[in-house]
């Protein structure tokens, strides 16, 4: 059997998944989530004499990575870790993308990253642990500063490759396995050519390969470039209720487009997680997999970006189906879920019983209570899932 627990992380994502002594996280929401709710199931972990064989950090986003960063923070040396052990961290850095960089950095360019990283973090809800004053957690370390400097495995080594579909990384875990779907190496390139244009129109002309101050600086750009791309919340009595073929925009955030997306198997289920990764990325790897036997119908299924009608396409709904769709989101910030993206997974004909988790009440899950499915599929909403969703594996592969 395995066992999910969806953080309550505001606007964003934390999961754990555990199975028969196996453990993996799956980014950490906020600082908050970490200190509030995470860091009593870690410390469990290791009493059981136990570790987290996996950490993914999905993409480089506050509400994803911030619980990851208050995380390293507190456990401190991968060899004596203050809450619990770490089998290895996946987490696509500068350092996994570029060469390192020899060159000298010019003063003038210098005082630009200096300038980036006293901007520190974003100031969002929760991401702080003592709210928005808390300069010194602002201005803290990046995820992959901490990553180093604790020694941690990182990308099945130091973390100077990727974590891509290209290099089809399977990790083993005792009773199953993750299979990476995404993302693609294009993605990652897409990125990279994205931060070195942010640089030049901030008038930093130096180098740009990994190296000190500008790792920091890296991940500092692209969790504000997060914050920027959130979108104002439509209120669903206000919003004139359409198909999703109709309303469907795929994503264009850079930093979604480089979400690690992956196929979970573990405890005899398999979970397909998808962070909020684009759909015209996970379908071709998705067909890929098809067409060599795997199944495409999954014991669960976690909805990318907070169940945004730009990350679920109606070509994904045709593809995969699963009794169980976890969605993530307060409703706050960016308006998420969409109720058309939540009307299309429960219209569809199924023989089976679609149960969708929420891990807050939101007017989008409020509304989904009182819709019938067109197909007359059955289907029960469950908000404020915070506890355990256990699982006993059911599908094929």
């Amino acid at each position: 059997m395995l066992r999910i627990r969806m953080y309550p992380a505001e606007n964003g994502d934390a999961f754990l998944l555990s199975a028969a002594g196996s453990n993996v996280l799956v980014d950490g929401g906020y600082a908050k989530t970490f200190d509030d709710h995470i860091q009593s199931d870690l410390l469990e972990i290791a009493s059981r004499g136990e570790h987290l064989d996996l950490v993914i950090a999905s993409h480089i986003d506050a509400d994803h990575i911030s619980g990851l960063i208050r995380f390293l923070t507190i456990n401190e040396k991968s060899a004596a870790p203050k809450v619990v052990s770490v089998g290895q961290v996946w987490h696509n850095s500068l350092r996994s993308l570029t060469a390192i960089n020899d060159a000298a950095i010019r003063p003038t360019d210098r005082l630009i990253l200096d300038a980036i990283n006293r901007r520190g973090h974003p100031v969002q809800i929760g991401i702080l642990p003592n709210g928005p004053k808390d300069i010194s957690a602002r201005q803290g370390s990046s995820l992959a500063a901490l990553i180093r400097r604790g020694g941690y495995r990182w990308n099945d080594h130091d973390g100077a490759t990727s974590i891509a579909v290209e290099r089809a990384p399977v990790f083993q875990l005792a009773g199953g396995n993750i299979r990476v779907i995404g993302p693609t190496q294009q993605r990652l390139d897409g990125l990279l050519k994205w931060w070195k244009g942010r640089l030049r129109q901030m008038g930093y002309n130096g180098p740009t390969g990994t190296g000190g101050e500008i790792d920091d600086a890296f991940e500092l750009v692209c969790e504000h470039a997060g914050e920027s791309a959130a979108s104002r919340p439509v209120p669903v009595s206000a919003r004139e209720r359409k198909d999703l073929e109709a309303v469907y925009d795929p994503d264009v955030s850079i930093t979604n487009g480089s979400s690690i997306a992956t196929i979970i198997e573990l405890g005899g289920a398999r979970v397909l997680m998808l962070a909020d990764a684009w759909a015209e990325d996970v379908v071709p790897a998705l067909r890929a997999l098809e067409s060599h036997g795997h199944s495409m119908l999954f014991d669960a299924i976690k909805i990318s970006h907070h169940g945004s009608l730009r990350n679920t396409s109606p070509e994904l709904l045709r593809l995969v189906d699963a009794p169980r769709y976890i969605v993530s989101s307060n409703g706050n910030a960016h308006g998420h879920p969409d109720i058309e993206v939540l009307a299309a997974i429960v219209d569809r004909p199924a023989s089976f019983s679609r149960t969708l988790y929420f891990n807050y009440p939101t007017p989008a899950s409020a509304f989904l209570r009182n819709h019938v499915s067109k197909s007359g599929a059955s289907f029960t909403v469950h908000d404020k899932a915070t506890d355990w969703i256990e699982i006993e594996g059911q599908t094929d592969d």
